[in-house]
């Protein structure tokens, strides 16, 4: 049996016990809370993953062709940063596809790096032009087509696939470089229009996850804390007979959550200011990480290691 009891401070243990009890199946419900928080952490870090691999691809230059598999690992490490995304938003619950698969097909820059990956790395077709003044490095859109139409693809669909995005890159040689009549995009442009492309479907992507798993979650970790004098306490849900494994502590998942959201995405992301709102709202005002208020939270979580 799960016990709930409280402090006003974790620090000093006066711990004070309530009559509220769950059977023993309390930490099945709070673990499946912790993992929504967890899955939207990582949802949150992939973006970043993003970002730093586009600019570590946007930032790179080399001194001669012998250390070209430097960029061509940045681009590797962007592409699959990418297409690692795709993946993940795809079996991400709840899912997320009314989002994503929008953006997937508008087929604009996302939708073109995944396709890049299906159908240029994977069917090992070198990318070798670059130009050595900027690090940049380029599609040749003819030579990429007429390997594409030679690739003997095991299935029909495959073939069908690939002749579509044989198609759909040539439509590009209007953003190309013309070299004797053969056209090269630049990847650096590329990446700098998927990362802008990204930044708004973050934010899309974000909110509809906040909203349909992250709200609900947070509201039922706050269902848990006891009040005192309207001032939500510091919670232990406890299974005394299995201690110290069975300890549940709702503000610390909490104020971690938020602590981390803020460090990542800064107090002035709409993510954020739906979360420190929320805590608003529910009267949520004293921090137990600090033992301080709200303006000294988000101070703190800021400089947060």
């Amino acid at each position: 049996m799960f016990e709930v009891e409280y402090c006003n401070n974790p620090e000093l243990g006066d711990i004070h016990s309530t009559d509220i009890k769950y059977d023993y199946t309390f930490d099945v419900e709070f673990n499946a809370k912790l993992k929504d928080l967890d899955k939207f952490l990582f949802l949150v870090d992939m973006h970043t993953i993003i970002n730093s691999c586009g600019d570590d691809l946007l930032s790179i230059t080399i001194d001669d062709f012998d250390e070209f598999w430097k960029i061509n690992k940045q681009l590797l490490n962007f592409v699959n940063a990418i297409y690692g995304y795709k993946e993940y938003v795809n079996s991400y619950e709840p899912s997320l596809k009314p989002i994503t698969e929008k953006y997937y097909n508008m087929k604009k820059w996302y939708r073109f790096i995944c396709d890049f990956r299906n159908y240029i790395i994977h069917q090992s077709i070198i990318i070798k032009d670059y130009r050595p003044s900027d690090g940049d490095v380029f599609i040749n859109i003819e030579e990429v087509a007429g390997l594409l139409s030679e690739y003997d693809y095991p299935k029909d669909w495959q073939r069908r696939n690939a002749e579509e995005f044989t198609e759909w890159i040539k439509t590009f040689k209007g953003d190309s470089l013309e070299i004797k009549d053969n056209h090269f995009l630049s990847m650096k442009n590329v990446t700098s229009l998927v990362i802008k492309e990204m930044s708004q479907m973050k934010d899309d992507v974000l909110m509809f996850a906040y909203k349909k798993s992250i709200k609900p979650s947070l509201v039922w970790l706050l269902e848990q804390i006891p009040k005192v004098d309207g001032i939500f306490q510091y919670a232990f849900i406890v299974d005394k007979a299995n201690m110290p494994e069975s300890i549940c502590e709702p503000n610390y998942a909490l104020e971690d959550f938020v602590r981390r959201m803020i460090k990542t995405l800064g107090d002035d992301s709409i993510i954020c200011k739906e979360l420190l709102n929320l805590l608003d709202r529910e009267g949520y005002s004293l921090f137990y990480n600090g033992n301080c208020g709200i303006k000294d939270f988000i101070k703190n979580a800021r400089i947060s290691k």
